[in-house]
Parts: C-alpha cells; structure tokens; sequence
C-alpha cells in the first residue's frame, strides 16, 4: 500500500496521476507469451511465414516466438511430441491422430491443396491411368499431401498404394530422384512443382482438380494451423494473436501475389534468381493456394474429407470431436 501510494504521489507531481496504473505495467513490458512454432524448412511454402512476421503485416509483439525448423511428415509428429505448439495438419491426419487419443484441433488456415502429379516434358505419359504400375516419387506417407492423393486416386478408382510404385522422401529428395530420372512421376508440392514445370515438366493432374471433378467442390482445403486442444484452451489469447498474423500474411498474398517475389521470400522458397521463368510463374500459383477463409464453408469441405475418408478406408471412425476450432479465429 505504501509503495503504490509513493507512487502516485511521484506520478502526481509529474502531472500523471490521472492515468491508470495498467498503463505504466504495460509499458515496462508485460510477459510475453512462450510459443513454440513451425518454421518450414528451406524449399517449402510455410518457410516464407517467419519473414512476413517481421514486416508490418502483422503485429505478434505479445509472443515469445522460438521458431523450429521442420517439414511435411516430420512437423505432423513434433506436434503430438509437444515440440511444437503450433503447426500445419490436414482433416484426414488429425482424424487418425485423434482416434489414437490425441487432441489435436485447427484453429486457422493455411494451405489449399497444392499437390500435382508432374511428368518430363517429353513422357508418353498423359494421364493418372497411364502411370499405373510407374515409379512415382512423393513425400512421406504420413503427409496430409500423399493422404489427399490417395483419396483422389480413390475417388477415380484408383489406389496409390497398389497402382502406383511409390517412393516416400523429403519433398527435396523426391525432387532430386524425378530429375535425375530415377522415376516417372513425382506428385509435387509447391514451390516445387513451379519449379519443375518451368524448366520444361508437364502438369498432368493437380489433386484439388481431381477431388473437384470427382466431388464438384470448388477447392480442396489441404492443412490449416493447428494446436493441442489443451493448449488451445489454456492459450487462447497467443493463439488468437498468432491465427490472426497467419490470416493477415494469407490475404496479403492473395491481394497482391507479387510479394512472394522479394528476395527473402525467394530465399526461404529455395529459389535461387537464376530461374527466373519460376518466378514469373509464381506469384499467381503460390496464391492460387493460399487459404484465407476460416468459416462455415471451409469446415464443410473438412467434413467431406472425413465422409470420403471413411468411406473409402483411409480412416477407421469419424473423430467423436470436432477436428477444428472455430471460436479463436472468425474471418
């Protein structure tokens, strides 16, 4: 009581007193808050996110951000482990996790599906029925990638894992094994697949085509940022703080898709400025998938993920609780 009425008194005779004592606690520097969070590795589209959270585009001055490198596959299982507070994961990854009494929730988004199955520029290939019984490189099969290409591949009555000779590696690997013509196909995520294309490959399916044809839905919605329900609960204002800088960085690049090609960005992409038919193809590719709706529709197109999932084997059950949040970030 002492020190408080000290106080006033110093800041009376400053001409302060009117203000409320909060204001000056905040000043000297509330605590921030501890989070843990996914900085994609090198080559990926999630590596661009921790140079945005240095500009003006958003303001995450609230957290104590320890970023931590990672990858498809691998940011999936530092989730589960604690390792990471936050981090990309898809509608089928969470239901299996889930079912196996994990907790795992989406709370806003990140990617549309951004996968496509590439062949050289000079292949006989033309079709997803010509590459049965071909060796196609992909990522690692616990990736929501490689499990929204098996349910498109279902959904056109195909199977990947028995029509196709898959090889599982880092989107990098699986790059280097399509180039040195080790395979036939690759199912490419961006940035790579521009980069592919642009030095001669051809498209011949993108995997949100597939699932749109075969469903009539408009997109496909690949992963969003997602948390552990019990942190979510306990942190819900660091992770407000942190799903609203994701979807203000998304409708940046959606509104003007150029951005991607300042240097940093082109860095964190593993573009070097020598390929510059990449990047003039970018920009409009990069935000062709880059989600920024986190409402009614997008947890429809999860539910369908999960309907189609169950029907055609990839999941045992439906998850017993929502797989999303739709109460931290309302767009």
């Amino acid at each position: 009581m002492k020190n408080t009425t000290t106080r006033r008194l110093a800041l009376s005779a400053l001409g302060l007193s009117a203000l409320p004592m909060s204001m000056f606690a905040h000043a000297q520097g509330a605590p921030k808050s501890p989070l843990n969070l996914l900085a994609g590795n090198k080559g990926s589209t999630s590596a661009m996110y921790p140079h945005f959270f240095k500009t003006s585009l958003v303001n995450v001055s609230q957290l104590d951000i320890n970023y931590i490198s990672s990858a498809p596959g691998q940011m999936q299982l530092q989730l589960l482990s604690g390792a990471l507070h936050v981090s990309g994961y898809g509608a089928l990854g969470i239901a299996e996790a889930n079912l196996k009494d994990a907790d795992i929730q989406m709370f806003a988004p990140l990617n549309l599906s951004h996968a496509s199955w590439i062949v050289r520029g000079d292949s006989p290939y033309r079709s997803l029925q010509d590459l049965k019984g071909k060796r196609v490189a992909t990522l690692p099969i616990n990736t929501d990638t490689v499990r929204q290409a098996e349910l498109t591949c279902a959904l056109h009555g195909l199977d990947l894992k028995k029509d196709f000779q898959l090889s599982y590696g880092p989107a990098l690997v699986s790059m280097a094994l399509f180039e040195r013509g080790d395979v036939d196909a690759i199912i490419a995520i961006e940035p790579n697949s521009t980069r592919l294309i642009a030095k001669g490959a051809r498209e011949i399916a993108k995997v949100r085509d597939l699932w749109s044809s075969a469903t009539k839905q408009d997109t496909l919605f690949l992963v969003g940022h997602a948390a552990r329900k019990s942190w979510l609960d306990k942190n819900p204002e660091a992770a407000r703080i942190v799903a609203k800088a994701y979807l203000d960085v998304n409708r940046a690049i959606i509104r003007d898709p150029a951005i991607v090609k300042a240097p940093q960005y082109l860095e964190a992409l593993g573009i070097p400025a020598s390929e510059t038919a990449a990047i003039d193809m970018l920009p409009r590719r990069i935000a062709d998938v880059t989600a920024a709706k986190w409402d009614a529709s997008v947890f429809r197109n999860l539910e369908l993920q999960l309907d189609l999932g169950l029907k055609h084997g990839l999941i045992s059950a439906k998850p017993p609780a929502p797989i999303y949040n739709d109460q931290i970030l309302k767009s």
